[in-house]
């Protein structure tokens, strides 16, 4: 289900499957997405985790949410945010290209 707000919505994809939308308001911008992933980074490296295990970590979860939504499995909410922490932190990390993952959808005109 695509979850649009008010600027549009942020489609995050992964191995060519949709797996989860975002809303995009003045709140919730890309930015603030984005910087999701790098507090987890931040946040990992803090309490010591070295970067090969966070890579293998994120990497592992997002095939994890990848087999749930294959198999229609039921997936939570702290689920599809941790997975858009995941997704961009591996991105940061230069593992996955921001192209493959990523679709902002803008706003859908309404008709008259």
């Amino acid at each position: 289900m695509i979850i649009e707000g008010k600027r549009g919505s942020l489609n995050l994809f992964y191995k060519d499957l949709l797996i989860g939308s975002y809303p995009l308001s003045d709140k919730k911008t890309y930015e603030r997405y984005k910087y999701q992933g790098e507090y987890l980074i931040l946040k990992s490296m803090r309490e010591n985790i070295k970067i090969p295990f966070q890579i293998k970590t994120y990497l592992m979860f997002c095939n994890n949410i990848l087999r749930r939504k294959k198999d229609k499995l039921n997936i939570w909410r702290s689920d599809y945010e941790m997975f858009l922490s995941c997704i961009f932190a591996l991105m940061k990390f230069k593992i996955l290209d921001e192209d493959d993952c990523i679709f902002i959808a803008p706003k859908k005109k309404k008709k008259v």
